[in-house]
């Protein structure tokens, strides 16, 4: 699927759904993996096809070249520890970054590798004070992102902006419907082209004043669906957010095509 998005792009950028709320966004050059360390079916949310299992594995095809993995929180349909060690491991110049609940669960799966390589980056970001992770060509912003209350409230997760080819795509995690954290991130007032929002914002409820209110992009790709519940969101989606995108398959891609420059 090819869209035009903004004739401010530098270059194509390419996003290719994952499960769940896995993805990976490349500029044809750079490669950001978020949540995609996914491979089995968890509860009632999606996998891998069988058939890309070995090519993550290996870190072969389509998921060869990542140069960052990202994970916003410890959940299993976000991030599966044993299956993230395989990749890490088998994609030798990925870097990952995550809290130190995602890197403590992964690191019962493969310790030598967690504790040894330098390829592993905990972070901390708190309200005012994100992290910003830097290589050529991409700028990605970290910031907290409450997840509930009570028990969920014990829960790391992190939103991520990734810049990369003039177009900013924001992923909020399994974010809570809390007005006042995203506020304190100051999310009304950056430049989102690209919002990655869990489908239930779009639900009868509060999640409609938030996207209005912060996550109100240009393009706005609805995520996190189970499998079995797709037919039913997409009719759904279709009456009520009918300019809202929706990925229907694992690896499926939307790629944005930058505007030629003008003539001098």
């Amino acid at each position: 699927m090819l869209l035009s998005l903004s004739a401010g792009l530098h270059a194509d950028v390419t996003i290719t759904k994952l499960a769940n709320a896995g993805v990976i966004i490349s500029n044809g050059e750079t490669r950001v993996m978020i949540d995609g360390m996914v491979v089995e079916p968890y509860s009632v949310y999606g996998s891998l096809p069988p058939e890309a299992v070995p090519s993550f594995n290996q870190a072969l095809a389509d998921f060869a070249g990542v140069d960052l993995a990202l994970v916003s929180h410890r959940h299993h349909e976000h991030n599966q520890p044993e299956f993230a060690c395989d990749f890490m491991q088998a994609s030798t110049a990925t870097q990952l970054y995550s809290s130190a609940q995602v890197i403590g669960l992964m690191r019962e799966k493969c310790r030598d590798f967690m504790t040894s390589s330098p390829r592993v980056h905990e972070i901390d970001p708190q309200y005012g004070a994100p992290v910003v992770i830097e290589i050529p060509g991409v700028k990605v912003t970290a910031f907290p992102l409450s997840h509930g209350t009570r028990k969920a409230a014990r829960i790391q997760n992190f939103g991520h902006l990734v810049e990369m080819g003039g177009v900013s795509v924001l992923h909020i995690g399994d974010a809570a419907m809390n007005p006042a954290d995203f506020e304190r991130e100051g999310l009304g007032q950056r430049k989102v082209d690209v919002a990655l929002i869990p489908f239930l914002y779009f639900q009868p409820g509060p999640g409609a004043e938030l996207i209005k209110r912060y996550l109100d992009a240009p393009l706005k790709i609805a995520v996190h669906i189970p499998p079995g519940e797709l037919d039913e969101v997409k009719a759904y989606m279709a009456e009520a957010y009918p300019k809202v995108l929706i990925f229907e398959r694992p690896l499926q891609e939307v790629r944005f095509s930058a505007s030629p420059p003008p003539s001098p």
